[in-house]
């Protein structure tokens, strides 16, 4: 047999091998609706942004529940929303926004457990105790609805001296199945943020933007820095993000001094006197941040609520 005969039979032999077959059993059809992932390297332009949103759902939830909530940035996922609403446990709590004047569904991810607790703080509870269901009523759920609007009108703030939004069309629902987002394989930029309520355990919330959301916006930050100075960032809009950015204001009573004692002597239901207190001047409080006094101020009350009138800033008591 000569050598090309015998090369042809060796082709003919190999139509039949399983090798091809399974090459053709992996085979599947191509997406063209299929988008993308973004690089990296574009998405860590938007980082500082993105952090500064968690610390601002934070301070917004801190003012709501009137305890202090931290939140930090957990980690950011490309996904498509099938894949991600597979992971959703079932029912959960979601609430949707539009950004205008982009297009595109953004989803607020809460897990139950998370809005239980926040439910009891907001209306007045101590959050130890915790209802064992994996549902909320559609009491609860106004209420927290309530709480998430305040929140979506935070997350527009870091990106308003480039890319003004506008959150709109806000609903709720819980289940995913529930939410019409388009396309199932439509990517979104899964921002991850790990929020402590008090001295609870962090829980994770979930922030979804569209992919066509998140690169408009790195779009609109390059054209925003190229039109600059210093990568597009002069004193007025630094000192503006400055200013911007959330500081934890305490008001504390002065400090009391005690015995041992008189310390180990305490017991549940005793009165701790905090000093002598004249009926007719206002009893002047501390207001420090970062445990450096920052003025004084009074508790009053605002309605339902306690409230602190300010009496003097830190300039006023430097100039007496």
């Amino acid at each position: 047999m000569s050598q090309g005969a015998a090369t042809g039979a060796a082709l003919r032999a190999n139509t039949s091998s399983p090798v091809v077959v399974d090459v053709a059993a992996r085979a599947r059809p191509f997406d063209l609706r299929r988008q993308e992932t973004i690089e990296r390297a574009r998405l860590r332009s938007l980082q500082p942004m993105l952090e500064s949103v968690g610390h601002r759902i934070g301070s917004s939830l801190t003012l709501s529940l009137r305890q202090p909530v931290r939140a930090e940035l957990g980690g950011l996922d490309q996904l498509s929303w099938e894949d991600y609403s597979s992971q959703l446990p079932e029912p959960t709590f979601l609430s949707t926004a539009v950004f205008l004047p982009h297009e595109g569904r953004a989803i607020l991810h809460l897990p139950v457990q998370l809005t239980f607790l926040a439910i009891d703080y907001y209306l007045g509870g101590d959050g130890l105790v915790q209802p064992q269901r994996d549902g909320l009523t559609d009491i609860e759920r106004t209420v927290i609805g309530g709480l998430v609007d305040d929140v979506w009108k935070e997350i527009p703030q870091p990106f308003a001296t480039f890319a003004p939004l506008n959150p709109a069309m806000i609903t709720t629902a819980n289940s995913s199945l529930l939410i019409q987002v388009g396309s199932p394989s439509a990517l979104y930029l899964v921002v991850r943020i790990n929020l402590t309520v008090g001295d609870h355990d962090p829980k994770e919330i979930q922030l979804c933007l569209p992919a066509a959301l998140v690169l408009s916006l790195i779009e609109q930050l390059e054209r925003h820095q190229s039109n600059g100075t210093n990568g597009g960032m002069d004193r007025r809009q630094t000192r503006r993000r400055l200013l911007s950015a959330p500081v934890e204001l305490k008001v504390a009573f002065p400090p009391l001094a005690l015995t041992p004692s008189e310390l180990l002597s305490l017991q549940v239901g005793d009165v701790v006197h905090i000093g002598q207190i004249d009926q007719n001047l206002p009893q002047e409080l501390d207001l420090t941040v970062e445990d450096v006094v920052y003025g004084t101020g009074v508790i009053v009350e605002n309605g339902k609520r306690l409230a602190c009138t300010i009496l003097t800033k830190k300039e006023d008591v430097d100039e007496r």
